[in-house]
């Protein structure tokens, strides 16, 4: 049997609001809208591929202290993502 409401209704029901914030140095950057997800695991997927592309592009975040941090819709951080090599040297896509 079927809810009144459907199975759109189940689906957006269960999917929940995710925020990506950059965080660099003692600077916060809010995400004003966040993303929608069914699991807070794929987060941390999407939080790393972001932390790349900001190592690649962004190379003035390179030597800082830069993060992207996920939070949930409750404001309760879930995971951190570094912005920089995986290495110790923190070695830049056009050196690699």
């Amino acid at each position: 049997m079927t809810p009144p409401f459907g199975r759109r209704w189940q689906l957006e029901f269960a999917m929940r609001r995710f925020f990506f914030d950059l965080l660099v140095d003692n600077v916060v950057k809010i995400d004003p809208g966040g993303m929608v997800f069914e699991q807070a695991k794929a987060t941390v997927v999407v939080a790393d591929e972001m932390a790349r592309h900001l190592f690649v592009w962004r190379d003035d975040l390179r030597d800082r202290d830069a993060w992207i941090r996920v939070r949930d819709n409750d404001g309760r951080e879930i995971y951190r993502a570094a912005v920089w090599a995986e290495n110790a040297e923190k070695v830049g896509w056009d050196q690699a």
